[in-house]
């Protein structure tokens, strides 16, 4: 009797593992999401592209603006110049240069405020606009090598020249400075009022509004190497509207 071979027993199949069914929503932590601290960043392109349009638009204003002021001042120095020469029907010859670009004026200016040339200590009166009229005397005193007294500074020039300045207002309120007044020297050129001589009294006496009817004096010192030359009066810009000679 034959024995039959062993069958072996077929593997039983697999069946597919269950999954656990999700979680409930309320137990899986949702996805974080980044904080953001302060206001959130644009793009920097728009953000250069504005910053550059702003400051071209406020360089073209200032342009225009500085522009505009070129042109009104020099419309109404035109403007000046032209009612100046129309009101003189035979104008004189220009006058002689005092200082480099300056000119000493003449013609119908001379005719409607004075003399020019003064001598020293001689009054000049002056009628501007507005109805502004006043009267100017300069007297220069003694020139001297050093200062007046033991604080005073050494002349740098040469030596000291206190000179008196005295303004009486007769209508008006004349603008008028210590510095309208030059010492200028033979060859054109200007020296300004020095400090550290000690010899100036009332400094600042034309620090103020001047008024009609009173006298205003001061004393402002040169610092210069010698008497020969002028005190020239600038007023009430640029034009030397008087001079008084030393010698």
């Amino acid at each position: 009797m034959t024995k039959e071979p062993h069958a072996e027993p077929a593997p039983a199949e697999m069946s597919p593992v269950e999954q656990p069914p999700p979680p409930a929503d309320d137990t899986v932590p949702a996805r974080m999401k980044p904080v953001v601290i302060g206001r959130p960043r644009t793009r920097g392109t728009l953000s250069r592209r504005l910053v550059t349009a702003y400051f071209a638009v406020g360089l073209v204003l200032l342009l225009a603006g500085t522009a505009a002021v070129v042109y009104l001042a020099a419309g109404i120095y035109d403007r000046a110049a032209t009612e100046l020469n129309a009101a003189s029907p035979a104008p004189r010859a220009s006058g002689r240069v005092t200082a480099p670009g300056l000119i000493e004026p003449s013609g119908p200016l001379l005719e409607r405020i004075g003399p020019q040339r003064l001598a020293n200590g001689e009054k000049f009166v002056v009628e501007g606009e507005r109805g502004v009229r006043f009267e100017v005397t300069v007297r220069t005193g003694k020139f001297r090598r050093t200062g007046c007294d033991s604080f005073a500074r050494k002349p740098e020039n040469g030596g000291y020249l206190p000179t008196e300045l005295r303004v009486k207002v007769l209508a008006g309120e004349p603008d008028v400075t210590d510095y309208a007044f030059r010492f200028q020297q033979r060859d054109g050129t200007w020296l300004n009022s020095a400090y550290g001589s000690n010899c100036d009294k009332n400094y600042g006496a034309f620090v103020r509004r001047l008024v009609a009817g009173r006298t205003y004096k001061t004393t402002i010192v040169f610092d210069v190497p010698n008497t020969k030359g002028d005190i020239v009066f600038v007023w009430p810009t640029i034009d030397v509207i008087a001079t008084w000679h030393l010698g």
